[in-house]
């Protein structure tokens, strides 16, 4: 009996390594994104976002590795506060933050639309609803 053929996979193999998991936990640790990460390892940004669906311990690893990278944004932002920063550098802290550890830092705000006289309180609608008949014919 002959003994089938062996499948080959389809398209390109991947360049995703297992040793990526620390390397992008190193990387990022030093406040760099993952964008930077993908550049260093000469892979698009695209590509880290599958590895993360198709690997979960690199989908973990790029979790620490944000996390990593917040509290390395944190720190700067901290010592700029305390010892003044350079023109700009309060921003850049800000988008650093805002974009590695979006649940902790961003920007929320809540817009009262009511008057103090009363003008722009909220008033029930002016019309009704009500059921239509349908013909037979509608249908």
């Amino acid at each position: 009996m002959a003994k089938a053929p062996e499948k080959r996979p389809v398209g390109r193999p991947s360049l995703y390594r297992p040793e990526y998991c620390e390397a992008v936990v190193t990387h990022m640790a030093e406040g760099a994104s993952i964008t930077s990460f993908a550049a260093s390892i000469d892979v698009a940004r695209d590509t880290i976002t599958e590895w993360m669906t198709v690997h979960p311990e690199f989908s973990a690893a790029v979790k620490r590795a944000k996390a990593k990278c917040a509290a390395w944004w944190e720190d700067k932002g901290r010592k700029g506060a305390q010892n003044g920063a350079a023109p700009g550098a309060n921003t850049l802290v800000i988008f650093g933050l805002k974009n590695m550890a979006p649940d902790d830092w961003r920007d929320t705000s809540q817009v009262d639309h009511r008057s103090s006289d009363g003008s722009m309180t909220p008033r029930e609608p002016r019309y009704q609803l009500v059921p239509v008949k349908r013909d037979a014919s509608d249908e």
